[in-house]
């Protein structure tokens, strides 16, 4: 009666292939280390530094006919901001600047007053602003190919 012959196995062969592969890895992560090693700080930035995709013509347009515009912290840092125009050209004129009033409660925002054209703290009615912002923290801007974009993640503020 035939026996069946089973697989064989070379021991010498399997632990020299282990070996090289152990040694692969260990290589492997050497060279990742030294790699992570060479650049002496990791610096983490998520997201734009700008607040943009804003057409600044129809922006412009709109605050002429119903005021300045506020934006929410759409990121949940909890930092609203305003924006407003002034002049015809819609490459120049803005103000943008943060709707916290400064060394207040961080619940008392700035509204705007459409009556008496301009902005009041929201906790002391009697704490006025002029409709440029001028008191609150204002925010760079600049206008590029008709875009507005506001510096809202300015990598220098925090």
């Amino acid at each position: 009666m035939p026996v069946a012959q089973g697989v064989s196995f070379d021991t010498r062969r399997a632990v020299l292939i282990g070996l090289a592969g152990l040694a692969s890895a260990v290589g492997l992560l050497v060279l990742m280390l030294w790699l992570a090693g060479s650049k002496p700080s990791l610096e983490v930035r998520l997201g734009d530094s700008d607040f943009r995709g804003i057409d600044a013509a129809d922006l412009a347009e709109e605050i002429a006919d119903n005021g300045p515009v506020p934006f929410p912290d759409l990121v949940g840092r909890d930092r609203p901001i305003w924006v407003t125009h002034a002049g015809a050209d819609p490459t120049t004129g803005w103000f943008a600047f943060f709707a916290r009033v400064p060394g207040v409660s961080a619940d008392c925002l700035v509204q705007w007053d459409a009556d008496q054209h301009l902005f009041f703290d929201s906790c002391e009615p009697s704490a006025t602003f002029p409709p440029d912002g001028a008191g609150l923290e204002q925010l760079a801007w600049r206008v590029e190919g008709g875009e507005l974009r506001i510096a809202i993640n300015d990598p220098d503020r925090d």
